[in-house]
């Protein structure tokens, strides 16, 4: 079955915003890195490889279906936060921004009745879920220790544990 040349669009479109999210957390990555919080830093940077991995799902379905893959130029992400807590607020507006994407996407799925489309959608509106609550979750804790100098380095320590890491300060490289 060929896929809807509608759907087509907006799958290209949602490759382009996961690397636009890959940006955005690289960026936030690096703002880390310019503090004490290597934790933190890593914990952006696996976001940022995460994001990167859900792009490319969206190429190989649009290539496995036979379908034109079209990239677009990714924007600047922002770079300058204030505090661990903003950072992981933009983190949260990023990630519920995606969800919509998402829906929207399952929306088109279910209007055009492409099935497939609908389950590949699903695994993502699926991810979506865990995604913001792992960062809400941060960001509960983040608000509990406020500007609490022991409480932000158990978090930043707790936060570069995070399985799938690899970057910067941590030592796994982008290679890892």
């Amino acid at each position: 079955m060929t896929l809807n040349s509608k759907l087509t669009k907006l799958l290209n479109e949602q490759i382009n915003n996961e690397m636009s999210s890959s940006y955005v957390y690289l960026a936030m990555a690096a703002w880390f890195e310019q503090t004490a919080y290597a934790g933190f830093a890593q914990w952006m940077f696996t976001q940022s490889r995460e994001e990167t991995m859900h792009a490319l799902k969206f190429y190989q379905y649009l290539a496995d279906r036979d379908a034109k893959v079209e990239l677009q130029p990714i924007a600047k992400p922002k770079a300058d936060f204030k505090s661990p807590i903003d950072v992981f607020q933009h983190s949260l507006k990023q990630e519920e921004k995606v969800t919509q994407q998402i829906n929207d996407l399952f929306e088109v799925a279910e209007q055009v009745r492409d099935h497939a489309s609908k389950n590949l959608l699903l695994w993502f509106l699926n991810e979506q879920m865990e995604e913001e609550k792992i960062v809400r979750d941060m960001l509960d804790r983040l608000k509990l220790a406020d500007n609490d100098t022991a409480s932000l380095l158990v978090l930043d320590r707790e936060a570069g544990s995070r399985p799938g890491g690899g970057g910067g300060r941590s030592g796994g490289g982008a290679g890892a």
